[in-house]
């Protein structure tokens, strides 16, 4: 069994999804309500498994493209270039 058998191609997120994805993660941090995030997770030489999570922007590093997402129980930073799905969450 080859390992990476059942991992996804890098999608490709267009301009328009990708401009849409970085206004909803800051107006998330501006008016301080929760967004869902599904990103991509590279495992090996493009392919990876999506993840998604929910929670508060807390922090956006502008330096390194990436936003702290918290929630309840976690906090994970992602990689803006990773970001796939930005949603509004209505609740967790």
């Amino acid at each position: 069994m080859n390992a990476d058998e059942g991992l996804a191609e890098r999608p490709v997120v267009d301009e328009i999804d990708y401009d849409e994805n970085c206004f909803r993660i800051y107006d998330a941090t501006q008016y301080d309500y929760a967004i869902s995030v599904t990103w991509f997770r590279e495992i090996s030489a493009g392919r990876g498994v999506f993840e998604t999570a929910w929670g508060s922007v807390k922090q956006i590093d502008a330096d390194e493209r990436r936003f702290l997402l918290v929630s309840d129980c976690d906090s994970v930073w992602i990689q803006i270039e990773d970001v796939v799905r930005v949603t509004k969450s209505y609740t967790g």
